[in-house]
């Protein structure tokens, strides 16, 4: 059966020409500033298309929600990939979550990559029933090298990314662990509004701090060096942070240690080890376990390395993503 051509308005870059067997894309790509006529232009635009794809691009979604409150004959469908959502503290922020829960409902669906969803279901009434779970993608992973040329061993105990790490658990289990650390870091502002506090000013002897300059060959080099990397999350994350990372030290035949929470729960059992949230103990025990004890630390790093290898790069992710929106579109309009 010849593949039904899904005509799509996306930014993801490389999502034209995508085939799935079922489903074939044509894409109108977009870029540029994410301004309230930007999305102006792009709901008016729509009207050709089938679909509208946007890739954790919360501004410019709510100006099209609100448009498709005022103007609801549009039929293209609009779909969000990744839509990153933060639990509100205060009532600015409550006010603020009702008003995007509001304009949210105009989502035809929400593709995510992680499948707890209590925090968006009870803030921001995105439930199951309106999403899709894609699984996230190997960053880089056609650089990768094979299974067979990767070691569980390394040289220190790495953490590092910018979304919602809790480094002064991280810190202080390193202070009670002892083995060598790595702390990457980028700008403060950066990890800032990113929702991670960064203070380097009491660090124990046995970690040190480099910054970080965001590219992905020294960041490969980096994690690739290590022999433990510590995934440290806040308990107040509803949407899933360190996934890139983690997914690519599996990759990297890494073993991760990880913070329980949206990351890990649904999606990881044997392929990392899982700490509670908020308790430095537990971390700096975990780090010694997987630290001494060999056999761990290569099981733990094996499990990870067949996850990531299941799970692959981008040309996998956009099939997934093509054939949920290609669902979407066809069955509804059948």
């Amino acid at each position: 059966m010849k593949p039904q051509t899904l005509r799509a308005i996306s930014d993801f870059r490389h999502l034209d020409g995508v085939s799935t067997g079922r489903y074939v894309v044509k894409q109108r790509f977009i870029d540029g500033e994410e301004t309230v006529w930007s999305a102006v232009r792009l709901f008016f635009q729509s009207f050709r298309y089938d679909v509208i794809v946007l890739n954790s691009n919360t501004r410019r979604l709510l100006v099209l929600c609100l448009l498709r409150w005022v103007l609801p004959f549009n039929r293209c469908r609009l779909v969000p990939v990744d839509i990153h959502l933060t639990k509100p503290v205060g009532w600015k922020q409550r006010l603020s979550a009702r008003l995007k829960r509001l304009l949210l409902r105009r989502v035809d669906r929400f593709i995510l990559y992680f499948t707890d969803l209590e925090g968006y279901d009870r803030f921001y009434g995105i439930s199951r029933s309106r999403s899709s779970f894609v699984p996230f993608k190997v960053n880089c992973w056609e650089t990768i090298p094979l299974a067979s040329e990767l070691s569980a061993d390394g040289e220190y105990v790495f953490t590092g990314g910018r979304s919602f790490r809790d480094l002064p658990t991280f810190i202080t289990a390193m202070r009670q662990a002892l083995y060598p650390g790595l702390l990457l870091y980028q700008s403060a502002a950066l990890m800032n509004k990113n929702g991670t506090e960064l203070d380097l000013s009491d660090l124990p002897s046995n970690v040190r701090a480099e910054y970080h300059d965001g590219d992905d060959r020294t960041w490969i080099e980096y994690i690739r060096r290590a022999k433990l990397v510590v995934v440290p999350t806040l308990a107040n994350s509803i949407y899933a942070p360190g996934l890139s990372v983690y997914l690519l030290a599996m990759a990297l035949k890494k073993c991760v240690i990880i913070t329980e929470g949206p990351a890990t729960r649904g999606l990881l059992t044997d392929e990392a080890i899982i700490v509670p949230q908020d308790d430095p103990v537990a971390l700096a025990d975990a780090i010694r376990r997987a630290w001494e004890d060999d056999d761990l630390r290569e099981r733990t790093a094996n499990a990870g390395r067949r996850y990531a290898e299941r799970l692959q790069g981008e040309p996998r992710l956009l099939a997934d993503i093509v054939n949920s929106c290609g669902d979407l579109v066809f069955r509804k309009n059948a």
